[in-house]
């Protein structure tokens, strides 16, 4: 057999290698740069045409899908009509401290339009003047210790679609356009997006669950109030058509909620002049591990579901301190709040 002059063997050689390492190059970019999963919210997000949108949606959590936390701290206040309670229990003190977290992340629903914001949160009440965690609180009213359960909702979920580059609200069936909402006041140099929520339902409609926790005509009640702060640079570095951000952007939030007492300090709404004020004050974490360690340290011991945001959508409506207290105090031992209450809690 003739052989090959070297020049053609230096030739197809050199096509060899060079196929080659054209293979490795991309092997390794598939590898450093793998296929985003069907839950990655990454895509619907860079297609907002909105700028303002696609900021708005940065305030519920982070684009490329991994968990955000907003580090909660604040204060629970009495407000009594007429100071009625006297000293017990007087207008205007502060019953306790509030210091925990929300954790969430944003999850697009395979296959759909559809992104979710889902979270669960859990927030501890402390000690008005040492800081220290509660366990127990004392009712000055009849005398009675009972324990205090922090909040800890295991999901509190939002629903958004996102088509034809504008984002929606998504309201059982009906899709709510945010073309306003999602614009923010210029304060100085900050933007800052406002949400009023006024919660009214009745617990055994809504939730199943064959409860009143004394609420005036079965009804819970109250305002939840919130503004979002974000600082103009921020903003500005933020906001990329062109790529998806990675970590959360740097989010200041303040929070209000005027509401009944909660279900363990034991005071019936019907019939009672007070209710709780909370006010509080939150900021964006790029994770758990971000927290401080006395609440990781907690959190990983006795509540270690909530080191993550959920990874799955729960249809259910939203938890709350009164679900959350009757799934976990009420149901489990079969006694009513009245029963709970009268026994001290067991």
């Amino acid at each position: 057999m003739a052989r090959k002059p070297r020049s053609t063997v230096r030739a197809a050689l050199a096509a060899s290698v060079a196929t080659l390492a054209v293979a490795a190059t991309l092997s390794g970019s598939a590898q450093a740069h793998p296929a985003p999963a069907p839950t990655d919210p990454g895509s619907l997000f860079a297609s907002l045409s909105d700028p303002n949108a696609r900021l708005f949606l940065q305030t519920l959590g982070r684009p490329d899908g991994r968990d955000m936390v907003f580090r909660i701290s604040g204060s629970v206040l009495d407000q009594v009509s007429g100071n009625a309670y006297g000293a017990a229990l007087p207008h205007g003190a502060k019953l306790f401290g509030f210091e925990g977290y929300n954790i969430r992340r944003l999850y697009r629903q395979p296959g759909t339009d559809d992104v979710y914001q889902l979270s669960r949160e859990i927030v501890f009440y402390t000690d008005p003047v040492t800081g220290k965690r509660l366990t127990e609180w004392t009712n000055p009213l009849d005398g009675r210790t009972r324990p205090l359960p922090p909040v800890n909702n295991e999901h509190v979920n939002g629903h958004y679609r996102i088509k034809g580059g504008k984002l929606y609200s998504v309201l059982g069936t009906a899709e709510v356009p945010l073309d306003t909402a999602v614009v923010p006041k210029t304060i100085h140099d900050q933007l800052v997006w406002t949400t009023d929520a006024a919660p009214l339902y009745d617990l055994r409609t809504r939730y199943r669950i064959p409860e009143t926790f004394g609420l005036v005509d079965n009804t819970y009640a109250s305002w939840e109030l919130f503004d979002f702060y974000v600082d103009r640079d921020e903003a500005r570095a933020r906001d990329n058509a062109r790529q998806v951000p990675k970590g959360a952007m740097e989010v200041t939030n303040s929070w209000t909620r005027n509401g009944p007492y909660i279900p363990a300090m034991c005071i019936a709404e019907t019939g009672s002049p007070g209710n709780l004020v909370y006010h509080a004050r939150s900021w964006s974490l790029d994770s758990f591990d971000a927290l401080e360690p006395w609440l990781k340290d907690i959190v990983r011991a006795e509540y270690p579901l909530y080191r993550h945001a959920p990874d799955a959508v729960d249809p259910a409506p939203n938890d709350t301190t009164w679900t959350s207290f009757y799934r976990q105090e009420l149901a489990p031992k079969n006694v009513t709040w009245k029963q709970w209450c009268d026994n001290g809690g067991r």
